[in-house]
């Protein structure tokens, strides 16, 4: 069980529940897509991170942000670039705006420091993909960014090797998926991937080894009417509104969304 996108920082009691993964062999990506979640995210005693700027952000953040962010990730050989991307929620959205200027200086930090690259989209993914293009990402081991991801991964010696990109709770239709396959883009598939007409038409096109499956899970997951973590953007669920929320209960319901997800992909290929 590996959640390939998990907010860990602003969920309850974070430093208990990194321990209960482990326990309950619960695996994931710890996404860090603001300023405040990086240090917190550095900490945690786990593997697979991932260090980013939000789109909801992307007109808050700094130069000294953006070097701060690099230091984490070169501190951290291992770790992916992300959440970032395109929201048209959030203001800075549109064509040569700052929402993707902020993408593109992370698209390119994930190029050349050889990162996989979470990607956050909700609005145009056919803009997503061009940029990537521009980008020429990702272009290991020097070919352009139109090469074959196969190609790529044979004169690099092992696609482990070759940044991808990760298009985070995919929302995407056929055209998205036929345009990134050949980046060798993993598609990461939230529950909400299958609520959407063009989405659930295109998920069967994706081959099974680009395929993962998340959670997302984050402030939000544990809310209520009675309990809504109203908060100050640094992890409101970390407080007492989430005090009734014990961590095998959180672990349990992360389970529980992360295997109805996976049972949504396996029905469809019955």
């Amino acid at each position: 069980m590996f959640d390939f996108h998990l907010h860990p920082a602003r969920l309850p009691h974070p430093e208990k529940l990194i321990g209960a993964f482990k326990a309950a062999d619960y695996c994931f990506v710890a996404i860090a897509c603001e300023p405040w979640e990086w240090e917190a995210v550095s900490t945690m005693d786990t593997n697979n991170k991932a260090f980013g700027i939000h789109p909801m952000v992307a007109m808050q953040v700094s130069e000294d942000d953006f070097k701060k962010l690099e230091g984490y990730l070169r501190s951290d050989p291992s770790a992916s670039v992300g959440e970032c991307g395109l929201d048209k929620r959030y203001p800075g959205y549109g064509e040569n705006g700052m929402q993707e200027a902020v993408f593109m200086r992370q698209v390119e930090l994930a190029r050349d420091l050889r990162r996989n690259l979470q990607i956050h989209c909700v609005g145009d993914y056919g803009r997503i993909v061009a940029l990537l293009k521009a980008a020429k990402f990702p272009d290991a081991a020097g070919l352009s960014g139109s090469a074959k991801f196969s190609e790529v991964a044979r004169l690099s010696g092992s696609a482990n090797s070759v940044p991808r990109p990760v298009f985070h709770r995919f929302g995407g239709d056929a055209g998205i998926v036929r345009a990134a396959l050949p980046m060798g883009a993993i598609f990461s598939l939230h529950a909400d991937s299958f609520k959407k007409k063009s989405t659930l038409a295109a998920i069967p096109l994706i081959p099974e080894q680009n395929v993962r499956f998340e959670t997302d899970a984050d402030e939000t997951t544990f809310a209520t009417k009675e309990n809504t973590f109203a908060g100050d953007g640094r992890g409101a669920a970390n407080g007492d509104a989430a005090a009734e929320y014990g961590v095998e209960q959180v672990v349990q319901s992360l389970k529980e969304r992360w295997l109805a997800t996976k049972s949504l992909w396996d029905n469809l290929k019955v």
